[in-house]
């Protein structure tokens, strides 16, 4: 769901490798299939799969109108936008839920997302996401111009921001 969750059950797994199956806790109920679909549309998961879709199928015009210019657009990622598409990616993301949920946390979740304040961050996550990745693009562009004036401070960069021609690569005089 979030590379936090993924990076923490990595850590995790590390964790309690050398565990033994008696040191293990009791088994929890695996979220159901049915259960997991509910919040996938609760969360409204099915439609950013869409929308992810539908941005991948863009890119792939881009790339296929470069490097395949005798196809049209549309006629290889055609097969990224067509409900059956969806259908197929949501398929593969279950049980990814499956394995991180039980029916319990999923249930927790649901009654979570069904709520008012559930309700709120569903409707302010997409333009927090928004807002916090131009954050992110801003504080990348400062720290690469900070980074780069330092470099030219040291020399190991001309006034241009380029690389300065060394001694070496010099053409000999008179040569």
């Amino acid at each position: 769901m979030r590379p936090w969750i993924a990076a923490g059950a990595v850590l995790l797994a590390l964790g309690l490798g050398t565990a033994t199956a008696a040191d293990a806790p009791p088994a929890q109920p695996q979220a159901s299939s049915a259960s997991v679909h509910e919040l996938l549309v609760a969360t409204h998961a099915t439609t950013m799969m869409q929308q992810v879709m539908q941005q991948m199928a863009q890119q792939l015009d881009a790339m296929v109108k470069q490097r395949l210019p005798c196809l049209a657009p549309g006629e290889v990622s055609s097969v990224l936008t067509t409900p059956q598409a969806t259908r197929q990616m949501i398929d593969l993301v279950v049980p990814i839920y499956q394995r991180n949920f039980t029916e319990q946390d999923v249930r927790e979740l649901l009654a979570f997302y069904r709520s008012p304040l559930g309700q709120k961050m569903l409707k302010v996550q997409p333009a927090i996401m928004r807002e916090s990745m131009l954050a992110g693009e801003q504080f990348g562009r400062q720290q690469f111009t900070q980074r780069i004036s330092q470099l030219e401070t040291a020399g190991k960069l001309n006034a241009e921001g380029q690389c300065p021609v060394s001694p070496a690569a010099k053409p000999a005089a008179g040569g």
